[in-house]
């Protein structure tokens, strides 16, 4: 495993490029980004889609709207392949990677001003402020290798008859964010928890090779191995900060950007 070595940059010092990227088959990785332009045209054809999933959580409908609208991710030209073959290609992506689309897609299309309503918790009625999607931190890594890390369990415990001292972490796919996020808000949060840890282990000390564990083989995590990592997860994410910084009044705050469809690509949002 390289040394882990992150850059953060704002979204326009690093432009049309993805945090990450997606490997070939030789394991080079492609960072190219394209979109087409959102005109009367795409818009009917995204509310069809709509429709036809009223099922679909919002991050499976994040991968519809981005495989409509990208011509280009990484070494694949979208304009060349099938509808489910460009959304399974999303699905296999870093969630980083699927997050900064998403809002390279907005800032190209609907501009780099976003308006943000938030309630500080020094302040008795919400706040409203424009925020600037180009000044958005963003975290990139160099190789796949550098972006992953490890992490030494304070409560070792057996995983398939071993004594498992640790794991091998790496950032999440984004297939594992349509699962998180059809747990819901309000839901069972250690299901999400699970899930977040699960989908970011390939590996663990005292099991050879790479590993794709189940649910069960979690059970014995103990609480405080639980929330340290849980911690660690949200600080090695790689891709854009979700949220913007800044005063108001000469009061810090920090305001999280709700990426819901409706907020981040309606009327509302210009």
């Amino acid at each position: 495993m390289e040394e882990k070595k992150e850059k953060i940059q704002t979204i326009k010092e690093r432009g049309a490029l993805l945090p990450l990227g997606i490997q070939d088959k030789s394991g080079k990785l492609h960072r190219d980004i394209s979109v087409r332009r959102w005109r009367m045209k795409e818009e009917r054809e995204l509310g069809e889609l709509r429709d036809r999933h009223k099922d679909a959580n919002l991050a499976t409908y994040v991968s519809m709207i981005l495989a409509t609208m990208c011509t280009r991710l990484g070494p694949h030209d979208f304009e060349k392949m099938k509808f489910e073959e460009r959304c399974l290609i999303l699905s296999q992506m870093f969630m980083g990677d699927v997050f900064y689309a998403y809002v390279w897609l907005r800032i190209n299309c609907l501009g780099h001003s976003f308006p943000i309503e938030f309630q500080p918790a020094w302040s008795n009625k919400p706040l409203k402020i424009k925020a600037d999607l180009w000044s958005v931190q963003v975290k990139s890594a160099e190789s796949y290798e550098s972006s992953c890390w490890a992490y030494k369990l304070n409560d070792p415990f057996e995983i398939r008859g071993k004594k498992v001292t640790g794991f091998r972490l790496s950032p999440q796919r984004w297939s594992s964010m349509e699962q998180h996020n059809a747990v819901g808000a309000g839901s069972n949060q250690g299901l999400a928890k699970l899930i977040i840890i699960k989908s970011s282990i390939i590996g663990c000390e005292g099991i050879d090779g790479e590993i794709m564990l189940t649910d069960n083989e979690l059970d014995e995590l103990s609480k405080l191995d639980l929330e340290k990592l849980t911690t660690l997860l949200d600080q090695n994410v790689l891709g854009p900060v979700m949220a913007v910084e800044g005063e108001y009044r000469g009061r810090p705050f920090r305001a999280p950007i709700d990426w819901g469809y409706d907020s981040f690509f309606g009327i509302s949002s210009v």
